[in-house]
This record gives structure tokens, sequence and C-alpha cells, in this order.
């Protein structure tokens, strides 16, 4: 994950690594060793929606006659001919500003949806969605541990070279706010992790309910809340206004949607009401007051001048770029040629993003890339809160939380930032949409348990409540 992973060389690494995990798979499954889950046979629309985009992409980049260019879209129409004169005769025209950008979005959006499909098809049992999750939490501990252990010894040493005077946490990665959005996905696994337990209340009296409470915190969850509190620290380091701010918020919704929809005792929805309220309480306060809340406070109150010029400046630029290249799209990954012609004074650098996901993504997809891209997510959404609902496994039932308060948070954050342009956060992401479909329906128990003549018991059947 060094540098989020934003190379081409490691771009092509990763999904050289998806191709050869999807071609194994297929050999498996050839050999009748790896059969099709329930996950994968239901997630069908949100792989289609995938699929969709990725071919919008390949067919921005087919070669089309010049003159339906002028039809499809006229804003390339306009900038071919501006290029004509060190253009060589017998260009070939395509939707896109940049052919090669857009063939490996194309290429890496094909690796997004081969692990998309590896995750639904390896994922079936619980082992493997708690292995799954565990090391989910364990790269952010990693990244928050290596990220503070940076800032604040002040000891900058950067994968690839020294970085000089950052003084926040940006871990592996070269800017802050990829950091955040990573942690905001890997703290609310975490969190879910947290409420996967069953609550049983040990008695009617408050004595019984504080020693049910203290025994939950002396359990073996214990480590766990300690690599959340690691990971908090982390947010807080990067100094990330909308990280903190779309950690807190998707927090406050999942965590209400959880109380009001989920099926739970009333002392298990205490307990988790508790949870979550030391978790805004100890981790954002407390822990926050210590390690620097304030300062995200007082950047989220004062924007220095330049700073709010020259992001608000990008904005009404892009706005006009997107219009332009509206409804087809400039090509996916264009951003950078195509926003160049876009570019005023008072814009005093060169960007390669729009510094909004929303905005770069209907820009270069258009609205079909775009619609099919954000209809996939809206799905695992939905997914996610049905599991939420309907799922009496506690850990599936958690698994749906975690994977709605990452994928809102990270919803969140890329208003103002372009956390889904680097490929790590975006494979993450991804990982996040698969777990929402694997929480709403995978089986309790390992096939190879089934395997043995035990039936797995009626996930939507309520368990029984134990009495002490």
């Amino acid at each position: 994950m060094p540098l989020g992973s934003n190379r081409t060389w490691a771009v092509f690494l990763f999904s050289a690594m998806a191709f050869i995990l999807g071609a194994l798979w297929l050999l498996l499954h050839a050999h009748g060793r790896a059969p099709l889950t329930t996950p994968f046979r239901k997630a069908w629309p949100a792989s289609v929606l995938m699929a969709a985009s990725l071919l919008w992409a390949v067919l921005q980049d087919m070669p089309i006659s010049p003159s339906w260019i002028e039809v499809l879209s006229p804003q390339a129409a306009r900038l071919y001919s501006s290029l004509a004169e060190v253009v060589e005769p017998g260009v070939t025209a395509v939707i896109s500003v940049d052919a090669y950008y857009t063939r490996l979005a194309a290429f890496k959006g094909l690796a997004y949806l081969i692990l998309f499909a590896l995750l639904l098809l390896l994922a079936r049992g619980h082992r493997q969605v708690t292995w799954l999750a565990y090391s989910l939490v364990a790269c952010g501990v990693l990244e928050a541990l290596y990220g503070s252990a940076k800032s604040l010894t002040g000891l900058e040493f950067g994968f690839f070279g020294q970085e000089v005077a950052k003084g926040v946490a940006t871990g592996t990665y070269a800017n802050r706010n990829h950091l955040a959005g990573l942690l905001e996905m890997t703290i609310a696994v975490g969190i879910g992790l947290l409420i996967a337990g069953r609550f049983s209340s040990p008695g009617h009296g408050w004595r019984d309910w504080l020693r049910g409470a203290a025994g939950f915190l002396l359990s073996n969850k214990a480590p766990l809340r300690i690599a959340v509190v690691i990971m908090a620290i982390g947010l807080v380091l990067t100094r990330s206004r909308m990280g903190n701010v779309g950690f807190a918020t998707s927090l406050s919704i999942a965590g209400a949607l959880y109380l009001l929809i989920a099926p739970s005792s009333r002392f298990s929805a205490g307990m988790i009401l508790a949870m979550l309220a030391s978790i805004v309480l100890i981790d954002l306060l407390v822990i926050g007051s210590y390690f620097g809340i304030e300062e995200v406070a007082r950047r989220l109150e004062e924007t220095s001048a330049t700073e709010a010029s020259n992001r608000v400046d990008l904005y009404d630029y892009a706005m006009p770029y997107v219009r332009d290249y509206l409804p087809f799209g400039s090509g996916a990954g264009s951003f950078f040629a195509a926003f160049l012609p876009y570019s005023g004074q008072e814009v005093i650098k060169q960007y390669a993003h729009a510094h909004n996901d929303y905005l770069e993504f209907l820009g270069e997809w258009g609205v079909v890339g775009f619609t099919a891209m954000g209809l996939a997510v809206v799905l695992s959404l939905a997914v996610a809160v049905s599991a939420l609902r309907q799922r009496h496994d506690a850990l599936l039932r958690a698994m749906g939380f975690a994977s709605f308060m990452g994928i809102v948070a990270l919803l969140i954050h890329s208003s103002v930032d372009f956390n889904l342009q680097i490929p790590a956060n975006a494979a993450f992401f991804v990982v996040l949409m698969a777990l929402a479909w694997i929480s709403a329906f995978c089986h309790q128990h390992d096939p190879a348990r089934a395997s043995t003549g035990r039936h797995a018991e009626d996930e939507h059947k309520p368990p029984r409540r134990r009495h002490q």
C-alpha cells in the first residue's frame, strides 16, 4: 500500500495479482472444488452495473468516425481540431481525450470487478468473514501506528524517500486525507467486530447490568477496542477535516440505524449504545484532546484565504468542464488532460484530480458510467441495511453495520477529496461493497461443516434468549 498504490507500476502489480487469483479460482471451479456461492449469485445486479461501467470505459476508447465525435462530444472534437497541427495525420478519433489513461482506468476497473467477485466467492462462512474483517483492521492499525509514529516523533521517513516538515500523519500515503479515508473504513470494520458478540442480559438489577458491562469490557474484545483506539488516534493525527467529519457523521447515522432496525434485546441495545457513545466520547474527546482534535476543529473554523481561494476556483472551473463533456464524458482517467484548458490564472497549480470524486467521475465517465457505478454503490448500501434489519446472526449483522458505516463515511469524504481515485482506497471501498452482500446472504457456517451432516439453523429465526 505504499503511496496508496497510486503509481502505474503498482496498478499493474495489483491488477496482475487480481487476474492470477481469478484464473486460479476458475481452474478450481472447473475441477469442481470451488462452487458458486449465494452472495455471488445474489450480487449479480451490482456485478452487472460494475461491468457496464467498465464496458463504457472501453467504448470511450473505441475508434469512431471524426464526424461522430462532433455529435457525441463537441468539446473533444474542438480539442482534436486545436491539436491538428501537432498530431500526426490520420489520428484515431475516440471520445476520450486521453486514451492511455482511459485504458488504464478500464484495466483497474476490471481488477476491482474481479476483486469484488472473488470476495463473494471465497467468503463462504463465519471463519472467512472473520479473517477478512480482522485483516482489514490489521491494515488500519499498522497504517495508524506508522503514521502516528512519524507525526509524534517528527521523523518523517517515507517509503520512497524522506518527507519534509509535514507534521501530520500520512502513513504510507503521500496525502493525509487518503490515510484518513482508509482509517474511516477500517474503524468501521473494527466497530462492527466489537458489536458482533451476543449480549445476554445478566439479570434485572443495576448491579447485574454493571457486572455484565464490566465483563464485556474485560473480555477478548479488549484488544479489538485498543485497535479501534489506535486507529482513532491515527485519524485525529491526520488533521483531516472531512475525514473526521465523515467518521463522526457515519458513526451517528449507522449507530442510530442499528438501534432502530436491528433485532436485539433491550440489554443488547443498551450495551451497543453505551459502546458507540464511548467511542465518540473517549476517542474523539478525551484522546482527541490529547492528540490534537482541537487542531481539526480550528481547521474546520478557520481556513486560510489562500486555500479557500484555490478550492473555490477549482470547483468554479471544474463545473464548466463537467458541463462541456456531458453526457458521454471526457474519458475515464482523463481529468488532468481535459481540465488543462479550463485552468484560469487563479488556479496556481495543475490539478491531477478534481478534489471531488462526484465531479471527477461525472466529468470523466459521463452520465452512463457515473450512473452505473452510483447504482452499484446504492444497491450495496440497501443490501447492508437489509442485513441490519433481517439477519439474526450477530457477526453478519455487525458486518452489515460495518459496510454501511464505511461506505457512508467515504461517500461524505468524497465530496471534498479524491479517495476513490487512489487504488488502495478504491480497493478497500470495493471490499466494503462486497461485505454488504456477504453480510446479507452468507450462510452462518462454513460449507465444510455443513457437509458433515449438521444442518445450519435458519438465520432468520430469532435466537433463544438465555434466562439466568
